[in-house]
């Protein structure tokens, strides 16, 4: 058991090997380490960082973030007592009794390496960044080498855990004037220009469903009961939706789509690169589309607390960081309740519905595609 940062030392605790920190304020890992040993995950010790760009041969001194990076790391290993490797095997093994809870937040091609390395360490559980892997083929490999295991994958997908999506859930499910549609809307806020649009589609190469819209496709599976093998219908927007060859990709700017289920489930699913900054869930009137209710993502709270993350973490941290701050801190919270006391993580994805999700993604983006190019 693990009593690291923690004066009480009958207090059990998750022992956090994070793996793949990168730059302070620019990366999700660092920020996941942030919120942890600022105490905001109150049965979480942080103990062990690997970093393996920042301690490799091929990054120089003059990377962006190498400075920020030792110097954060210095005091981690000074103030914090964390120590800090370039491998996962370089990690000393679990003691007895300990809960090894590792969060792997690295490149995604990288991952399929990096959990079955976590494994091999001995960890009890592993929150594992969304998507996981580029394929659902590296997905299921790593689900069965961590079933073989009994090693809990539990993945990213942090706005299952959001108050918009409860809030909008609750009203449609609370309503009682007639029947009701709810969307699900994702905003980026790239400018809407075609250079922009074509850095965006090279950037994120594996197209909108599997990146940008693959938590919104998450909440369907979690939620709606939405799978390959039960989805009866898929209806493009084609009023809505954009579909755009920019060089050498083809990826949509903007898109929204109605999935039903062979029981009848309903749901709407949108996404605009040039939208916005937030997640919006909305709430409309099925027979005339009024819009009965919205719920958004940040929410009003949470842009309250914006300029006291600012002044107490750092200005230059990346927004959405701030924005997203109480979600990520829930299902870090809601995974280490699971992993230290047994109690059952609520919404929380796990790899299967990882798998799932992008299984739905890839059978769902040339339906889409060719119903948009039919137009």
């Amino acid at each position: 058991m693990s009593d690291h940062n923690n004066n009480d030392n009958t207090t059990k605790k998750a022992s956090v090997l994070l793996v793949g920190c990168g730059a302070p304020l620019k990366s999700m890992g660092a920020y996941h380490a942030l919120q942890i040993y600022d105490g905001r995950v109150p049965d979480a010790a942080l103990e062990y960082i690997v970093e393996p760009w920042y301690f490799s041969e091929s990054c120089s001194e003059s990377a962006p973030g190498y400075e920020e990076f030792h110097a954060w790391r210095k005091m981690l290993e000074t103030e914090k007592g964390v120590r800090f490797f370039s491998t996962v095997a370089a990690v000393p093994p679990p003691k007895d009794g300990d809960l090894r809870l590792a969060i792997i937040s690295a490149r995604t091609a990288d991952n399929p390496a990096l959990l079955e390395a976590c494994v091999e360490n001995g960890c009890t559980a592993i929150y594992l960044e969304k998507p996981g892997a580029t394929t659902v083929r590296d997905l299921e490999a790593m689900r069965d080498l961590a079933s073989s295991k009994g090693v809990a994958v539990h993945m990213g997908f942090n706005k299952n855990v959001s108050s918009y999506l409860t809030r909008s859930r609750e009203f449609a499910s609370n309503y009682h004037g007639g029947k009701v549609d709810v969307t699900f809307l994702h905003n980026n806020n790239y400018p809407n220009t075609k250079e922009a649009l074509s850095e965006c589609f090279e950037r994120n190469a594996e197209g909108m469903l599997k990146n940008m819209a693959i938590h919104e496709l998450a909440i369907c599976v979690t939620y709606y009961g939405v799978t390959v093998d039960t989805i009866a219908s898929v209806e493009a927007d084609t009023e809505y939706s954009s579909l755009q060859t920019l060089g050498r990709f083809t990826d949509f700017d903007k898109l929204r789509f109605k999935l039903t289920t062979k029981d009848g489930t309903s749901i709407y699913v949108a996404a605009d690169r040039c939208g916005g900054d937030d997640s919006v869930g909305i709430v409309t009137d099925a027979s005339n589309g009024a819009e009965l209710a919205r719920f958004s993502m940040p929410d009003a709270d949470t842009v309250a607390k914006i300029p006291t993350l600012r002044e107490k973490y750092g200005a230059d941290a990346m927004p959405y960081f701030y924005t997203q701050d109480p979600d990520y801190l829930e299902l870090k919270n809601r995974v280490v309740q699971n992993v230290v006391h047994g109690t059952p993580a609520d919404g929380v994805a796990d790899i299967h519905v990882a798998i799932e999700t992008l299984k739905v993604a890839e059978y769902l983006t040339p339906i889409l595609q060719e119903q948009l190019q039919q137009q």
